[in-house]
């Protein structure tokens, strides 16, 4: 997602009307240690059941991407392969499997826009590929129901070519794999490319998944290209947009703003967190984090002056105290600067873990205070203990 026309990239307890700003402090960063590897441009992680994480992986072949699992020990497990992928415009990025959002033994799984667009003669214009996208799947949030907990799987499942062609007609894909488990697909909810009158085409990027718990009826979608926080019923598939991220101002004056490009949404409470990574061109400090009423669609700025966010959790320490750590994907993108976690225990911002290199999602395990990261480039999920 690190790319984009239109200058976009694909790369305590205060409530809304606090805003927290990154304030100079001192580094009591924790080094990480390569926890698992192996992995191909790992985009999303998730804790699954039994002190399991899942991972989103995409790689350069047409419908690459798929979905591993991790055992606590780092060890690898393909879930489902096959997945819809492609090489995206204009850089050629892989693209495919993003967000995920897990609900006993059942996955979604939000599918990103691969191949379908590609860059027009134009500078900073895209249209449909000539040749056609690697799937008709992309641009989509599929579900996945397995007969057992995905912890129990010992073998896991592929979709075929035609498989694609089965589920875009809205018909269910039952697999088996070698010890008889069973896995069933289904397209929940289908995105499309806009028309746009500098673009020519705008594209939907659903990016990134979250679902509360308590409401297993709704799930929430952040669509990186259109620029959207979607809400999906959960059992229809039909979706609405709560709410549309207006542009970003830009510290450095020009242009004036920047696209917002929401590209992570964790629950926190009864409210969202939603990470806007914004587009170019990319000032350090344009970035930040909103807190969304899912009620009222209700927006507003949480945690300010980051750089390039992508993702944010929440979480109560054993003390009582609540903690947010923000992962930013660079400290100043055009400048070549490393990504690095940032932690919040009060207003001032402190970096926590640094020198990170192309990190895109992280998940904590609070019964042990491990922090793990995705690194897309190196293709490892990194383990650094942040305390408890």
């Amino acid at each position: 997602m690190y790319k984009r026309s239109n200058s976009r990239v694909r790369p305590w307890a205060a409530r809304a009307a606090m805003v927290i700003v990154l304030a100079p402090g001192f580094c009591y960063g924790a080094d990480p240690t390569v926890f698992a590897s192996g992995l191909q441009n790992p985009s999303k992680i998730i804790a699954g059941p039994a002190g399991t994480f899942v991972v989103t992986e995409t790689g350069k072949d047409p419908n690459s991407g798929r979905v591993t699992r991790l055992t606590a020990a780092g060890v690898t497990q393909v879930l489902l392969d096959g997945l819809p992928s492609g090489l995206s415009a204009p850089n050629l990025d892989p693209d495919g499997v993003n967000g995920l959002a897990l609900l006993g033994n059942t996955l979604f799984v939000a599918i990103g826009e691969g191949d379908t667009l590609v860059s027009g003669t134009a500078p900073r214009t895209t249209i449909a590929n000539p040749k056609g996208p690697s799937s008709p799947l992309l641009d989509c949030v599929l579900q996945v129901v397995f007969s057992t907990s995905i912890d129990r799987l010992i073998s896991g499942f592929t979709l075929k070519a035609a498989d694609h062609f089965t589920l875009i007609d809205g018909n269910p894909v039952t697999l088996t794999n070698d010890a008889g488990d069973k896995a069933t697909v289904t397209l929940l909810a289908l995105f499309r490319a806009r028309p746009d009158p500098v673009a020519i085409y705008r594209n939907s990027h659903p990016y990134g998944l979250a679902m509360f718990p308590s409401d297993p009826s709704r799930l929430f979608m952040v669509d990186a290209g259109l620029n959207n926080l979607v809400q999906i019923d959960a059992q229809s598939g039909k979706s609405r947009t709560l709410v549309h991220f207006a542009n970003v101002p830009n510290l450095s004056g020009a242009p004036p703003t920047s696209e917002a490009v929401p590209d992570s949404v964790k629950v926190y409470g009864n409210q969202l967190l939603v990470t806007l990574l914004t587009g170019g061109p990319f000032t350090p400090g344009d970035s930040r984090v909103m807190i969304v009423d899912p009620a009222t669609g209700d927006s507003n700025v949480f945690i300010a002056l980051l750089s390039s966010t992508i993702d944010v959790l929440f979480r109560v320490k054993q003390n009582g105290a609540g903690q947010f750590l923000v992962l930013e994907f660079s400290a100043n993108l055009l400048g070549g600067a490393a990504g690095r976690v940032k932690v919040y225990d009060s207003p001032q911002g402190q970096v926590l873990v640094d020198n990170l290199k192309t990190p895109s999602s992280m998940t904590l395990d609070a019964a042990t205070g491990n922090l793990y990261i995705t690194d897309r480039t190196d293709g490892t999920v990194l383990m650094a203990n942040v305390g408890q």
